[in-house]
């Protein structure tokens, strides 16, 4: 009997975090008939901190036949440092990576790392699926939708793109088939795939034409089987917009308002917070919801203009006075380093959250991300950056490198004089 293909899934997250992304790869593939009882999977979750070498050792271990590796900016650099070791001492092994890090530059991450043998680019799922199939099979993955593989040469060829998986409730629920096993604090939904908004420095709605959901039905299972069998009392969901539709909300709420009256939380949920009123304050609070975290990210006309972002002051305000009044915290969010934004500009936008008193201010310094409309755009902007990843901005046409560093550190100062402030610490 042929044994079955070894497939490692691999994924740096956050410490104590596990990846969804893999959890939908594994479920989905377990699924295809053509890999039933030919696949066999091991998945390492395992921390961003974690040393390069060690978790080396982890996957050289299994001897896999298949590593796939979920791949972000934050995790890029000890990827690619585990890829080049495991490769070493396993040549025979093929790597594969997929996510917004290597995708939309799936052929230079091929040139620079030898190592890799292909790129999912895109939606993962079905690419993924028929990658495992073509490795059984011994055929280049080139011959799969949606992946840049190599030819004989081992120059990048890139297949066609691949279209979005239509019904998203194909996909099978790594809960509800026991992929995942949550753990409290650290679960997450999706509802849906796609953003409303296309941001310049964001990836989020890249590619996506339209929302794609998944089915209420399917939803509730996952939030009954979280908060019945798994036992959570906090989880979240990763939707780009938990509030996309005053409907939707209502919904959520509807389903989530039970579990919230026996103490179940929903832990920071991103929301357009100039579309929230009393009503939608009131249906966030009834889900459980401790906290949500918004923009504005800038509050210069420049700024926002080229990052296609809209601003409304005196909505945005009225939006976190009411989550205040309904007992829910806001996390405000501000970006240093976007075109149009000096420094005086960017400071000018932690004082105007620092006047709404919101409960809590984070900053963080632009990323210049691939295939996102500023990593397109940065000559033309100006923009300086690291080709490295996580591809930190260096300098801007508006603001040099030592201001910027220097709004950086004030800033950090500010958001934790703020929470000390309000912790009583």
């Amino acid at each position: 009997m042929t044994q079955p293909l070894k497939v490692a899934l691999l994924a740096l997250n956050a410490p104590g975090y596990q990846s969804l992304a893999l959890g939908y790869l594994r479920a989905y593939a377990q699924a295809d008939r053509r890999l039933a009882g030919r696949v066999a999977f091991q998945t390492l979750d395992l921390s961003s901190d974690d040393d390069a070498w060690w978790i080396a050792y982890r996957i050289i271990g299994l001897a896999p036949d298949v590593l796939g590796v979920s791949v972000y900016c934050w995790s890029a650099r000890a990827v690619y440092d585990v890829c080049r070791i495991v490769k070493r001492a396993l040549p025979d092994v093929r790597i594969v990576l997929g996510g917004p890090e290597v995708g939309p530059v799936a052929a230079d991450v091929l040139e620079a790392h030898p190592e890799i043998d292909a790129i999912v680019r895109g939606e993962g799922e079905e690419a993924f699926a028929d990658v495992l199939d073509l490795a059984r099979r011994d055929k280049p993955f080139s011959r799969a939708d949606g992946v840049t593989g190599r030819d004989a040469a081992g120059h990048p060829q890139a297949a066609p793109d691949r279209a979005l998986i239509a019904d998203l409730d194909s996909i099978p629920s790594p809960y509800l088939t026991g992929v995942i096993e949550p753990t409290e604090g650290t679960a997450y939904i999706e509802t849906y795939r796609g953003c409303p908004h296309r941001c310049a420095y964001c990836f989020e709605g890249k590619g996506y034409g339209r929302i794609r959901s998944f089915s209420r039905e399917r939803v509730e299972a996952e939030i009954a089987h979280l908060v019945g069998e798994a036992g959570l009392k906090s989880f979240s969901f990763i939707d780009s917009v938990f509030n996309l539709t005053s409907e939707r909300l209502a919904w959520l709420a509807e389903a989530l308002a039970p579990h919230a009256a026996r103490g179940v939380r929903l832990h920071t949920v991103e929301v357009d917070i100039e579309r929230v009123d009393d009503e939608a304050a009131a249906l966030l609070a009834r889900a459980g919801v401790e906290s949500v975290e918004t923009g504005p990210q800038s509050i210069g006309a420049e700024a926002l203009a080229t990052c296609h972002r809209a601003f409304d002051r005196e909505r945005f305000s009225m939006g976190i006075g009411a989550l205040k009044r309904h007992g829910v915290s806001v996390e405000c969010d501000l970006i240093a380093g976007l075109p149009g934004d000096s420094a005086d500009g960017f400071l000018e936008g932690v004082a105007f959250c620092l006047a709404l008193d919101p409960g809590k201010i984070q900053s963080s310094t632009l990323h210049v991300l691939p295939g996102t409309e500023l990593y397109e755009r940065a000559s033309e902007l100006g923009l300086s950056f690291d080709p490295e990843p996580p591809h930190e901005i260096i300098a801007t046409t508006d603001i040099g490198f030592a201001d910027l560093r220097r709004v950086e550190a004030l800033s950090v100062y500010i958001a934790r004089q703020y929470a000390a402030r309000l912790t009583g610490a």
